[in-house]
């Protein structure tokens, strides 16, 4: 690997491979194209150079008579203690210094394209090395995932740079979605809870790992188990597919560089707080704290997530039922706490209407739930904080098969995560 200065990248040119910083934490994935606009993100992130394959640099690379003098030249600039701790490559991140501490604040902010194509390449890479897994557990070769425990570390190092567009972007409603997709989106909003819990760096990053590799024992299960169209799971099935997260634990063991509590946390994220979950019934404190963050996350992404034969709930909705089953000691009541406080009442990423208008939800509220930061389709920024009296409702995108709940249906229905929920 050589060092090329982010001054010297050429637009237009296209990541063969995956792009470092010389910290060697993951910038770009692979395929990525370099705009302007991802330049200057780079530079606004305080990082000054790539780490780039040998065989990588000319093509990457402008071709002026300067270049390679500026290269030998090239000096970072000094770095705050903030934007030091954002570059340091996540595997050196302290202990017990909470992650929160750290975020860049970016409320005032609009989202950045460059950082949306920075994020869709760690996406794109995240299907790669899934893939490659796959193929791994299917010829029992399996030995190591760091390049999963890698990835964790770009997202939460991208949501250091800007905790709201990063879950916005990752964890927002799409139409179909692969047991990859649903693995990363679980991982990025499960580290943002545990940011929000005031949990350290290291912490987060095993949260990350553990919401990447929990479903990982579906891809050596029968594939009629998950294959997409299908009807709901009969009795003899579900009794099947429960088994997944110990399957998941057993094709894992073997690797190299799993932390035990992530092993624990994989066998039970999908035990509930009132010991209603599976695949050991166990409830309460006795479960680990990542899975029972991740547990809350898991509900979420199901519900906002429709199929052949359910539909979805619109993301506000599916909040409001998590509140209410939180009641009922569903789950760990710190966590949805915590829940609230990453997505608001209008999670990021949603749409709503307010009077006329129609908006998508772009920040977190600076005090309370209800007020979040909206922005239209022409770009006009609306701060709900500053208009209170604004009638704000979340609305349904029959692109995404979503639908309503009523209050009265929230407040009356007792259903447990373990179970699939049929929506009319």
């Amino acid at each position: 690997m050589v060092s090329l200065p982010i001054d010297e990248l050429q637009v237009g040119a296209i990541c063969r491979f995956p792009l470092e910083d010389d910290n060697g934490l993951l910038l770009l994935g692979a395929g990525t194209k370099i705009t302007a606009e991802l330049i200057q993100g780079l530079k606004d992130r305080e990082i000054g150079e790539l780490a780039v394959r040998a065989d990588d640099v000319e093509a990457l690379s402008r071709h002026d008579s300067g270049a390679e003098a500026r290269r030998k030249s090239h000096v970072r600039p000094k770095k705050s203690t903030a934007s030091a701790f954002q570059a340091e490559h996540p595997s050196k991140w302290p202990k017990g210094v909470p992650l929160k501490d750290n975020l860049v604040d970016r409320h005032h902010e609009p989202y950045n394209q460059s950082r949306r194509e920075v994020l869709r390449g760690h996406m794109k890479l995240a299907r790669d090395q899934f893939e490659q897994i796959g193929l791994e557990l299917m010829d029992r070769k399996l030995q190591t995932v760091e390049a999963l425990s890698n990835l964790s570390g770009a997202f939460a190092t991208a949501m250091i740079d800007d905790h709201d567009q990063t879950v916005a972007d990752v964890v927002a409603a799409e139409t179909a979605i692969s047991l990859t997709d649903r693995s990363v989106k679980l991982g990025v909003l499960g580290m943002a809870v545990g940011t929000e819990l005031g949990l350290d760096g290291p912490s987060i990053l095993e949260i990350g790992t553990t919401g990447l590799l929990h479903d990982i024992g579906l891809f050596v299960m029968d594939p009629e188990l998950t294959m997409p169209g299908r009807g709901p799971l009969d009795d003899d099935e579900i009794w099947e597919y429960r088994k997944h997260s110990t399957v998941s634990v057993t094709c894992l063991q073997e690797a190299s560089s799993i932390p035990h509590g992530v092993l624990t946390a994989i066998e039970q994220v999908h035990e509930q707080y009132n010991g209603s979950g599976y695949p050991f019934g166990i409830e309460g404190k006795r479960i680990s704290t990542y899975a029972r963050i991740l547990n809350v996350c898991d509900t979420y992404l199901r519900l906002t997530l429709g199929t052949s034969f359910r539909k979805a709930l619109v993301p506000h909705d599916a909040l409001g039922l998590i509140l209410h089953q939180a009641r009922h000691r569903m789950f760990d009541p710190d966590v949805v706490k915590a829940f609230l406080r990453v997505e608001s009442l209008f999670p990021l990423g949603s749409q709503v209407r307010v009077g006329d208008l129609i908006a998508s939800v772009i920040r977190r509220p600076i005090n309370g739930y209800a007020y979040p930061v909206l922005q239209t389709a022409d770009g006009q920024r609306i701060d709900l904080q500053n208009q209170t009296e604004a009638m704000i409702q979340p609305i349904v995108d029959p692109s995404f098969n979503q639908i309503r709940m009523s209050q009265h249906a929230m407040e009356t229905l007792r259903w447990s995560p373990a179970d699939e929920l049929l929506l009319d």
